[in-house]
């Protein structure tokens, strides 16, 4: 397949999906999602409203008293921003229609765009864009929430409301209300981080809706065969009466499988690394935050010191702040370090969903499991806010680059750290003084390879589970907790797509401890090998977790 033919599939199946809506039957799927959408927007718009009832009598009261000051203009202009999302109760009324796709997504659309429109009319008008981002970045969280829009469509309005926005904010500079030059870049920064933010998660749950979808049809396919094959054993003669029955009883385990896949295809993008990566981006936006208000202030502290005294020369005037410019020159540096911070998250986050694996290629083991661990940790973490856990990790220095598929081995380190996590939770629940330990290491290991062990001290495995723990599809999970597949895809990933090595340690009640032992030498070919037919076709897009700590 040429690179132009790649480029074009890629395009249409993850980023502009329209040949996709052309399938009738998914189709009416996204003409259901976009109704309940409509009926989300709509209650959304009568919090608001309730948020505008709140706001203005608070506002009245402190108009009696007496009291109005900065705290009623506060609550004025609050009143404001909410109106504006309170338009959206008319949706309510709206989705009693049941309006299409496309007329849901051209209401929203144009509610959205007229909405920043008017948000910015009154923040420009009252010269103060001081919360206009935050209020902008809430219009394009609530589309991607609602109606399903294609993710090119996401982009599309993101980088609307962010053009829009800094034209706003570079005519207030014009005026002199804006006196920081980089204040419009880094709020045109913050627009552009949220709208890949937005268009990723309207990616990930596009392309749950379609998996389900395409899950729903294969097990519809798999129930007609297995009616027909019912109906061809019930003709046969007594004598296979004992055949048929365990045939049939088979056939029943399978599409107990298939219907767990579909569970775990639904929510496989928007689950664990979602939440990780949402729970990762939040501390170095509030670090960029936080620091850019102290840059606002330093400068203020800075334009007051050199205004004291207009007879002092430049040079002086300079020697007098140096402790102010060292401040300023600090907190620069630390909006760069975690502005790059984010981006690694995001970069990492676009790798980890591809579809396909990339070639092998160097890459720094260390950095990529302490992200992982961070990802695994968060994830669970979202899912149980109650639970903490001790991790400790001791990665050796001395491993440096590692010739693998980055994008795959995570997905093995994301597995093994989903399952010791769920291992752990498991013993915590049954031992309420338990304390939670998780262990990460790395060591040389071979010829300039690396032996990596995650280990934790939760429920462990039992002798008779030990010995199938890779096999596909065998699982002790309830029925839609775990496919089997997760242990099974990492195995096929490191011994046949890395030429590794990948076992087990464990001991019943005392804790399990996973070994991945990757060469030093490039696995031949460009890539992974990919998983058996059977393990390939039933775990498409699938991460699934396997049994507490298997």
């Amino acid at each position: 397949m040429s690179p132009s033919v790649r480029l074009r599939v890629l395009w249409e199946r993850y980023v502009a999906p329209s040949r996709a809506e052309r399938d009738p039957g998914f189709r009416a799927v996204l003409d259901g999602a976009s109704v309940l959408g409509m009926k989300v927007a709509g209650l959304f718009g009568i919090v608001a409203l309730v948020g505008v009832g709140v706001s203005a009598g608070v506002t009245s009261v402190l108009e009696g008293a007496g009291m109005r000051g900065a705290a009623g203009q506060i609550g004025d202009a609050l009143s404001e921003k909410l109106f504006v999302y309170a338009i959206a109760a008319v949706f309510l009324g709206v989705a009693r229609f049941r309006p299409g796709l496309h007329i849901s997504r051209w209401l929203l659309a144009t509610y959205v765009l007229v909405g920043s429109g008017i948000l910015m009319y009154v923040d420009v008008g009252r010269q103060d864009i001081e919360f206009l981002a935050a209020w902008l970045s809430l219009l394009l969280l609530f589309t991607v929430g609602t109606v399903p829009f294609q993710p090119v469509q996401t982009l599309a309005l993101g980088v609307i409301i962010t053009v829009l926005h800094t034209g706003a904010a570079v005519m207030l500079g014009e005026v002199g209300q804006i006196t920081d030059p980089g204040e419009g870049v880094r709020r045109m920064s913050y627009l552009v981080l949220v709208t890949f933010l937005c268009t990723a998660m309207s990616a990930a749950l596009y392309a749950g809706r379609r998996a389900q979808y395409r899950g729903t049809l294969r097990l519809s396919r798999l129930r007609d065969r297995l009616q027909q094959r019912g109906r061809q054993l019930e003709a046969r003669s007594s004598e296979l009466e004992q055949q048929q029955a365990e045939l049939t009883t088979s056939l029943s385990r399978l599409e107990q499988a298939q219907t767990q896949l579909v569970q775990q295809e639904k929510m496989a993008s928007l689950g664990q690394l979602t939440a990780g990566v949402a729970h990762e981006l939040k501390n170095p936006l509030n670090f960029v935050n936080n620091f850019a208000q102290l840059l606002v202030e330093l400068l203020d502290d800075f334009e007051q010191e050199i205004r004291e005294d207009d007879q002092q020369t430049v040079a002086q005037a300079l020697d007098t702040s140096g402790d102010l410019l060292d401040d300023l020159r600090s907190n620069a540096v630390k909006i760069r370090e975690h502005g790059r911070r984010a981006d690694g998250i995001i970069r990492s986050m676009l790798a980890h969903s591809r579809a396909t694996p990339g070639p092998s290629r160097p890459a720094p083991l260390n950095s990529l499991l302490k992200e992982y661990v961070g990802l695994a940790y968060h994830g669970m973490r979202a899912e149980h806010t109650g639970f903490n856990v001790d991790i400790q990790t001791d990665f050796d220095a001395e491993v440096g680059e590692v010739v693998m598929v980055p994008e795959e081995m995570g997905r093995v380190f994301l597995n093994l750290l989903d399952n010791a996590l769920q291992a752990l939770r498991a013993r915590a629940a049954e031992a309420p003084d338990f304390d939670p330990t998780l262990t990460v290491t790395s060591r040389p290991w071979g010829d300039g390879g690396v032996r990596v062990e995650i280990a934790d001290n939760g429920i462990g495995i039992s002798p008779e589970v030990r010995d199938r723990i890779f096999e596909p599809f065998f699982t002790t999970k309830p029925t839609g907790e775990g496919t089997g597949l997760g242990l099974s895809l990492a195995y096929e990933i490191v011994v046949h797509g890395h030429s590794g090595e990948l076992s087990v340690e464990t001991e019943e009640g005392e804790g399990t401890t996973f070994v991945v032992c990757l060469p030093g030498a490039p696995p031949a070919g460009d890539g992974i090998a990919p998983p058996s037919a059977t393990v390939g076709a039933a775990s498409e897009g699938v991460e699934g977790r396997t049994e507490a700590g298997a």
